[in-house]
């Protein structure tokens, strides 16, 4: 009884160390796991490779199944390369099984000192997680000597005796039961160090500590199950494809299990004596398959459980000219940025075109609502893309054509959010209250709005151009417009005081326009000011 006690609390510290770790690495690098995501998994292997660091780091593939499975849900991931993600997950979370199967209790109190000390001494958030992540290793490694310290007093007890004489005899019952135990305890990893330090100890036989890992194995599909079941349609099909994958390494280990009880192959002579390495072997054999064949497993998650249709919601245009292969090639990559900048620009042109007629015809509204989110997701792209171009921002030149291309996208961004949150909600308005603009009105607005579609062609030629001449011009083309802008405020205000019924009745909507269409202008003019002061022009 005392033994068992002594590894319940070692097992509830085995756990509580995973945890830390896990957590430790989320509170350190969580955004930068999720930008890795995105941006690193446009090729199966690249995707395999970013599982298999991201389980081993955070010491649960669970966690990057759920991740993956949530960046499928919202659209920010295809099923192809999630499904590649928690490929290289599987042989991550038992690759660091392997590595922490072996004696590191040496390492244990150091760990823990410097977690000790980088965790109340350091100042930066980012040295406190890496204090909590070395506390966790520390505890991770105490708890694994606990552990076999308690295995092995009860190696000699009746108990131990009868519970391998009846799971000795019934291996699917040893398979049953160990899934349930890591679904319980929430952690496929721990349970493996446990079967490990068991065999390792002379426990269980080699035969009881393959089936155990094949339980492990398969139980560690549940606790994702369970927590991401919650997730739409699209985010179900990873979690699915996850049970699949663990399924077919329990498959191959059932095949190779089989075959040595019956003698045809020899797990000595194929260097398979361990547990931990066997676990590995059937992660590893069975990712390089589904690796291979993983299109094909997506095609048919995507035909048996088909998302449902959402009628009159389009799906956002993604990137185009973003090639992650280019990435290592600043040049090349940077030329990617400013052809997708451009793709930004013409779509944020026409939302501006549209504007005039969705003012006229409420039915336009959502198509340029639509164009909003377009621009919103290509943008997000974008900056993503730019913040993983290597060895650029070197010499000043470069450094400016970075930040070029980040203004001019965040600019964009910002005027496609004028025209979706403000004049799109005006033209709502307009439409519901059945208003009609005065005839003068009318006419200043469309003045207006092909003055700034001119500001608009010429934004884009200085980003293009880097020209300093037509930087001052698109300034000087901003103060004529604000004069403009003024003159036709100064003008609604003579038509409020003559009792105009048409501008008495549109004036809250008439100046809210003639606003929006300054902040637009100002927008469109930022990209001028770098140019002009970095040729020395006032």
């Amino acid at each position: 009884m005392n033994e068992l006690i002594h590894l319940a609390g070692a097992i509830a510290l085995l756990l509580w160390s995973i945890r830390m770790v896990k957590t430790g690495f989320e509170r350190a690098y969580e955004r930068r796991l999720e930008n890795a995501i995105r941006v690193m998994t446009r090729n199966r292997p690249q995707a395999m490779i970013l599982g298999v660091s991201s389980a081993a780091a955070l010491q649960s593939s669970t966690a990057v199944v759920l991740l993956a499975a949530g960046f499928v849900a919202t659209g920010a991931l295809g099923v192809v390369p999630a499904l590649s993600l928690v490929v290289g997950a599987e042989i991550g979370s038992s690759l660091m099984a392997l590595i922490l199967s072996f004696d590191l209790s040496i390492f244990s109190p150091f760990l823990l000192l410097i977690g000790y000390l980088s965790f109340q001494k350091a100042s930066r958030r980012t040295f406190k997680y890496w204090g909590r992540i070395c506390m966790g290793l520390g505890l991770l490694l105490l708890a694994l000597t606990l552990i076999s310290q308690a295995t092995a007093g009860m190696r000699s007890g009746n108990g131990m005796d009868i519970l391998l004489s009846i799971l000795g005899h019934d291996a699917a019952l040893t398979l049953f039961l160990v899934a349930l135990l890591t679904w319980i305890v929430h952690s496929s990893l721990a349970v493996i160090l446990i079967v490990a330090h068991l065999a390792s100890s002379g426990s269980i036989p080699l035969d009881m500590s393959i089936m155990m890992v094949l339980g492990a194995n398969m139980g560690g599909a549940l606790p994702a199950l369970s927590s991401g079941w919650g997730l739409n349609q699209k985010g179900r099909l990873i979690i699915l494809g996850n049970l699949i994958i663990r399924l077919g390494a329990v498959c191959i280990g059932l095949g190779i299990y089989c075959l040595q009880m019956e003698q045809l192959v020899s797990l000595d002579e194929l260097k398979l004596d361990s547990p931990m390495v066997f676990h590995l072997f059937i992660n590893t054999l069975n990712g390089m398959i589904f690796l291979i064949s993983v299109s094909y497993w997506a095609k048919v998650l995507e035909n048996h459980f088909p998302a449902p249709v959402e009628k009159a919601v389009n799906k956002p245009i993604g990137s185009v000219y973003l090639s992650q292969d280019d990435i290592g090639h600043p040049v090349r990559a940077m030329a990617n940025v400013r052809n997708e900048t451009l793709r930004i620009a013409d779509i944020a042109f026409q939302m501006l075109e549209g504007i005039p007629s969705a003012f006229e015809n409420s039915k336009k509204i959502s198509k340029i609502k639509q164009l909003d989110d377009d621009i919103d997701h290509i943008h997000r792209e974008v900056t993503y893309y730019l913040s993983y171009i290597e060895n650029f921002k070197t010499t000043k030149e470069a450094q400016n054509s970075w930040q070029d291309a980040f203004n001019f996208a965040t600019n964009l961004e910002h005027v496609g959010d004028i025209v979706d949150s403000s004049l799109m909600v005006l033209a709502r308005k307009k439409h519901k209250g059945d208003i009609v603009f005065s005839e003068s009105g009318q006419e200043e607005l469309e003045m207006l709005f092909e003055e700034l579609f001119e500001i608009f062609r010429l934004s884009q030629a200085v980003y293009v151009s880097q020209s300093p001449d037509l930087a001052n011009e698109l300034v000087d083309a901003k103060h004529i417009y604000r004069n403009k802008i003024i003159l036709c405020r100064e003008q609604h205000t003579q038509r409020l005081r003559e009792q105009v019924p048409a501008s008495l009745e549109s004036s809250q909507i008439h100046v809210d326009i003639l606003r929006d269409l300054q902040r637009i202008c100002s927008l469109l003019v930022a990209n001028a000011y770098p140019i002009i002061k970095r040729e020395g022009f006032q």
